[in-house]
């Protein structure tokens, strides 16, 4: 396991003792991670917490426990980047059905998304052509494109981020994004209704 993982990991352990709830229900569902890791005599690797995380998000869907989720998701934001583009593709349909219902804009709260917006960036970051040409695929970018113009400013920002971000890197070897064409039609959606949504479509411009 790399350095820079581990170091992520212990600053999350050490928060076992916060006094903020979230810090510690993040430190706790890492803990528990951790022991199945271990009475599973799995290797300690990121792939092994992404496979038990996966594990517990798809047992919790459904369950109404928000805290647990939240803190599930926050979790999976961590360890994603670390695990590799194979295994993301290979679980990229499962992905997105799990990550999906975390985009409710009226149940989801301003952490939750940030996590979520993460999360599906870099899936969506690791997926060939072909499975940009999934309507899962394109469904998600539009998804994000529609929170890039949110009236909440850190959701907005983040999910501009993952939208330039995906849109700028595209999957070899493709020079232009396979989606692209999605972007600009929201795009040129957006400015058609600037007049009803003068917010939005300024919002839009930013990315």
């Amino acid at each position: 396991m790399d350095s820079e993982f581990e170091h992520q990991l212990q600053k999350l352990r050490d928060k076992i003792g916060s006094k903020t709830p979230h810090q510690q229900q993040h430190a706790a569902m890492l803990l528990a991670v951790e022991e199945t890791i271990t009475e599973q005599k799995a290797a300690v690797e990121p792939a092994s917490y992404f496979a038990a995380l996966l594990t517990l998000m798809e047992q919790q869907s459904g369950s109404g426990s928000n805290a647990l989720s939240n803190a599930i998701i926050f979790l999976l934001s961590v360890v994603l980047p670390h695990v590799s583009a194979s295994m993301l593709r290979a679980k990229f349909t499962t992905m997105m059905a799990v990550l999906s219902q975390s985009l409710d804009l009226a149940s989801a709260d301003v952490a939750l998304l940030r996590s979520v917006i993460s999360c599906l960036e870099t899936v969506l970051l690791a997926q060939d052509a072909s499975s940009w040409r999934q309507p899962i695929a394109q469904g998600t970018l539009r998804s994000l494109m529609q929170l890039s113009t949110d009236s909440k400013p850190k959701i907005r920002k983040r999910a501009q981020e993952a939208v330039s971000s995906l849109l700028s890197r595209p999957p070899p070897p493709t020079a232009i994004h396979p989606a692209a064409h999605i972007a600009s039609r929201f795009v040129l959606e957006m400015l058609a209704n600037a007049k009803a949504d003068p917010q939005a479509a300024m919002h839009t411009l930013q990315l």
